[in-house]
């Protein structure tokens, strides 16, 4: 019973890790088409600043959750250390590939 419990949980943290991706790169993507933070002269950096700050909570939803997800499937005894690196791997990869949809963003807007 508490294992197939655990794999619904799982499932569900799964799933809560990637729309909260998606929904992250979606607010940087958002963000690049609000405007240009690196020169200032394209758009309006207020609303990419908000748009970017949108992002953040969606990103930390991402990682944690999948994180969670991790810790719970592991078998091993360190399956705590696997959830908190594989949020920290998460967090990164998700920071990176935001800069790059706002390039993106900026490049297919403007």
């Amino acid at each position: 019973m508490a294992n197939s419990i655990s794999k619904y949980l799982s499932l569900g943290l799964g799933l809560i890790f990637v729309i909260g991706a998606a929904l992250s790169l979606c607010a940087m993507f958002q963000a690049g088409c609000a405007g240009d933070l690196k020169s200032g002269t394209l758009g309006d950096p207020r609303r990419t600043l908000e748009l970017e700050g949108v992002s953040l909570f969606p990103l930390l939803l991402s990682a944690i959750s999948g994180g969670a997800a991790i810790g719970l499937t592991s078998q091993s005894v360190n399956r705590v250390a696997h959830g908190v690196a594989f949020s920290i791997l998460t967090l990164i990869c998700l920071w990176l590939a935001g800069m790059q949809f706002e390039t993106w963003g900026v490049q297919s807007c403007f």
